[in-house]
């Protein structure tokens, strides 16, 4: 399957949480430094560029792709 094909993942900041406390998810300064970054910023224009994670395929293989995380929503405060 082609980096080009899968749209960007967005998700909530609690479901990232969560990826990333089970390994599956991170901030892209843990990869800076590799050719992957350059190919997703030219392959998908609407990703951030500021997270990762890591996908399961039809062959149950963990692939790694750009990932886009929701802002935290702000809450009013209760008197």
């Amino acid at each position: 399957m082609s980096a080009t094909t899968v749209a960007v993942s967005q998700i909530s900041r609690d479901e990232y949480d969560k990826l990333v406390h089970r390994g599956r998810a991170g901030a892209v300064p843990v990869i800076e430094g590799t050719p992957v970054l350059d190919r997703w910023r030219d392959a998908h224009p609407d990703w951030r560029g500021r997270h990762w994670q890591f996908l399961t395929d039809d062959n149950d293989v963990l692939r790694l792709r750009p990932l886009n995380v929701a802002r935290a929503e702000r809450r009013a405060l209760t008197a």
